[in-house]
């Protein structure tokens, strides 16, 4: 019996490098579809951390082609505006030895993907 290897739904690797992670980030895109945490405080104030960091990690590893996956285009939607200039600069100012750092076009898809 061969077994088929499919990409991790949150972080998009084959393997994925850091399943509690992902574990974390379904859970909560799992509570989130229930209708937990979309109080109005939230909405005002942002996304949650974790979703940030989900988004933030979907991007550095996928770049742009990360914006037109559903789960990068949900996180996307949550944040509110200062978290989507905060994530814009971060991507700008990512080390090499981490991922290659978006330049100022990359970042106007990314601001273009928000408002779609």
């Amino acid at each position: 019996m061969v077994g088929v290897m499919t990409a991790c739904p949150t972080c998009g690797a084959s393997l994925c490098v850091n399943p509690s992670f992902c574990a974390a980030c379904l859970n909560a895109d799992r509570r989130k579809a229930h209708g937990h945490y979309f109080d109005d405080a939230r909405r005002r104030s942002g996304a949650p951390e974790p979703t940030v960091e989900a988004l933030m990690f979907s991007l550095r590893e996928r770049g742009t082609k990360a914006l037109e996956e559903p789960n990068t285009k949900r996180r996307l939607s949550e944040l509110s505006n200062q978290q989507v200039i905060e994530v814009g600069d971060r991507l700008q100012k990512l080390k090499p030895e981490i991922a290659r750092a978006w330049g100022v076009e990359e970042v106007k898809l990314l601001l273009r993907a928000r408002t779609r």
